[in-house]
């Protein structure tokens, strides 16, 4: 089992990149092994010879570390609380499916070009700024940045 989970790693210099199943929840890797589905950064945190304590999380390190939700690399990960972890995301400003929310990072004029845009899709406009479309969908729809006309 350890051999074909490894096979599904591309170890970079830095990052160790998980290439097989994503959860389509969470966007996490998975790995199905010995009749049980696992998260495969939890996998590799245990294969690497550490513990998860009860009711702890296996969190990814801060973005200025890495930030990549597909890394598998112990060296980026770590043993916390599930509320550290949510601290985290929200310092970050990531939510739980790794999508970067940088409503508060846009300037005025992106978010007036974002509401002049008609002929675009929120989903166009979500990639085109590097945030998410209900972010986007707030913004054309006045929920955030109403003050903003």
């Amino acid at each position: 089992m350890e051999e074909r989970f490894w096979s599904k790693v591309n170890k970079t210099d830095t990052c160790w990149l998980w290439t097989a199943c994503l959860d389509k929840k969470s966007g996490y890797g998975v790995f199905q092994g010995n009749g049980k589905t696992v998260q495969a950064h939890r996998l590799s945190w245990v294969l690497a010879g550490n513990t998860i304590p009860k009711g702890y999380d296996i969190c990814h390190a801060p973005h200025e570390v890495c930030g990549n939700r597909h890394c598998i690399n112990p060296a980026h990960l770590r043993a916390d609380t599930r509320k550290a972890n949510a601290n985290d995301m929200i310092a970050d400003g990531t939510t739980n499916r790794g999508t970067k929310h940088k409503l508060n990072k846009l300037s005025e004029e992106q978010v007036r070009a974002i509401r002049a845009s008609p002929n675009k899709s929120q989903k166009e406009l979500a990639r085109e700024y590097g945030v998410s479309q209900s972010n986007i969908s707030c913004i054309i729809s006045g929920k955030k940045w109403s003050w903003l006309v």
